[in-house]
């Protein structure tokens, strides 16, 4: 049986209060793997994991670039539309005096 340690999670914010995803990072018999688990809200039960996916280094690295390129055609697609993002806000630093 494979021990899984949980060393760091990160739960999505999401538009729908009844799901939510969790990023873990996890250890496998030494090797290290992410994480990613979706789940719902179940009354009576709390979160309940409909599914699990966990990614090593190489497969992690390849979702990355590929959520990256869709990322950046929606933004596009959205801004060829005439729908903006929000703007960007200017943060004031505290000075030196």
């Amino acid at each position: 049986m494979q021990q899984a340690n949980n060393t760091a999670t990160h739960i999505l914010p999401s538009s729908e209060a009844n799901q939510r995803i969790e990023v873990s990072l996890e250890q496998h018999d030494g090797a290290e793997r992410v994480a990613l688990r979706y789940s719902t809200w179940t009354d009576g039960l709390g979160w309940c994991a409909q599914k699990t996916i966990r990614l090593d280094a190489g497969q992690l690295d390849e979702l990355h670039r590929t959520l990256s390129v869709a990322r950046h055609r929606m933004s596009r697609r959205r801004a060829e539309a005439g729908q903006l993002d929000e703007p960007a806000r200017v943060i004031q630093l505290p000075t030196l005096a």
